[in-house]
């Protein structure tokens, strides 16, 4: 083991540092590719929505919304201290202010099942999405059997036309489910 990957994996400096790593799980099941535009959908994890910016660079667009404007707030301070350029805003998940087709990959980071998303989130991201576009909900998993939470998931997705909903993986408490948005 090279001395670089000591100090890494050392707890005590990771946790001077901040814990960089936090989000390495979540970040890896979105899998964004420098230059993407992302749009994160709820903006609970501030620090999550500066590791997905940081994922896309400048030559890419990172975009957040919430429907709390205190959260939208924090989550933008995250981002600044992180040194990633992305926009954070405050509006209703009804009503995205963006134009259809402007996003490759959408994340929606929710806390309870499809039936608490609110104000219709999953049919403006559809809306939002390009064409071949992914949408990712990194969601947290309640005390159910496997893949029930994930199950939730994939038929609020085909119920609102994006195919081939799966999950991509149950981990720490948190589920992951991925869709695409169909070519025309």
């Amino acid at each position: 083991m090279a001395i670089g990957n000591l100090f890494a994996d050392n707890v005590f400096l990771r946790w001077l540092r901040g814990n960089s790593r936090r989000h390495d799980l979540a970040t890896s099941m979105v899998g964004l590719k420098l230059g993407e535009r992302v749009l994160q959908v709820g903006l609970a994890d501030g620090d999550l929505f500066a590791a997905l910016g940081s994922k896309v660079g400048y030559t890419g667009r990172a975009c957040g919304v919430d429907d709390d404007a205190e959260v939208v707030a924090r989550a933008a301070r995250h981002a600044e201290r992180a040194g990633v350029l992305v926009e954070a805003r405050h509006t209703s998940y009804a009503s995205l202010p963006f134009d259809d087709d402007s996003f490759d990959v959408a994340v929606i980071l929710q806390t309870g099942g499809p039936a608490t998303l609110k104000g219709g989130a999953l049919g403006e991201v559809q809306r939002v999405l390009r064409a071949g576009g992914r949408v990712v909900v990194v969601g947290t998993t309640a005390p159910r059997p496997a893949n029930a939470a994930g199950a939730d998931w994939i038929g609020a997705m085909a119920s609102h036309g994006f195919k081939g909903s799966h999950v991509l993986a149950e981990r720490d408490k948190l589920v992951f489910v991925e869709a695409v948005k169909p070519r025309a």
